[in-house]
């Protein structure tokens, strides 16, 4: 089954696979399964399994903050509640919120509420396709890929998109030819540079984690389950190293 990595963007959503060697943006994530079938599962950077007022602890972003260094640390937020979901406004959102697992939301996470329910409403509604996709994390994947040091650089440089290219041409020579592919294809306002490389970030990750599934790294360990039974878990690539 190929591994594919997925990233919101401006358009909607950007995905990478080493594969068949393609980088495509979507509208929808429905749209995104229809295109791939199920010859593919899904790596993604948008939150999988969410607290609720059945299960009202997520654990996952406060594992992960832990390996981060403290100027890093703010780019893994904390996630709204399912029920927050619906709300109209910030305002609403962050009482629902506050009412039902104690505390507030960012404002970064109020702009990719709508991307966090449109996944949401897949997965809830669809036991089969729930098992073909995983949460991760850019940032803290691109560490890992890093052999776990942290990066230097910030991704919306031109420094921070130089280290993080080099980094994937170490598992994978085609990743600079298809992030330049993507940039030609693709305008800037449909996706960003830093949304394709975490999208092929996310691909070598998910192909490293099908590598060898044993050395698999995890936030937390041990998963929780939210009250749909969908798991709670940041997977954030291998121990395997090029």
């Amino acid at each position: 089954m190929m591994a594919v990595g997925i990233d919101g963007c401006k358009y909607g959503w950007v995905t990478a696979c080493y594969d068949d060697g393609t980088v495509h943006i979507f509208k929808t994530i429905k749209d995104i399964i229809a295109y791939y079938g199920t010859s593919c599962s899904f790596l993604i950077d948008i939150p999988i399994g969410l607290a609720s007022r059945e299960c009202s602890t997520r654990t996952c972003e406060k594992a992960a903050r832990a390996v981060l260094p403290a100027n890093k640390k703010s780019s893994v937020f904390s996630i709204a509640c399912r029920e927050a979901l619906t709300a109209d406004s910030y305002a609403d959102a962050n009482e629902i919120n506050r009412q039902i697992i104690g505390c507030g939301i960012s404002k970064q996470t109020w702009f990719i509420m709508p991307k966090i329910k449109q996944l949401d409403d897949v997965l809830v509604a669809n036991s089969d396709i729930r098992l073909r996709f995983k949460e991760s994390h850019p940032e803290i994947s691109f560490q890992v890929l890093n052999g776990g040091i942290p990066l230097k650089y910030n991704k919306k440089t031109n420094d921070g998109i130089a280290e993080r290219l080099a980094i994937l041409m170490k598992y994978n020579d085609r990743a600079e030819a298809l992030y330049k592919k993507a940039l030609i294809d693709y305008k800037r306002y449909e996706v960003a540079k830093d949304d394709i490389l975490d999208a092929l970030c996310m691909a070598q990750t998910y192909y490293n984690m099908k590598q060898d599934p044993g050395t698999v790294v995890s936030f937390p360990s041990s998963p929780l389950s939210d009250a749909h039974g969908i798991e709670m878990v940041i997977y954030c690539g291998s121990n395997i190293c090029c």
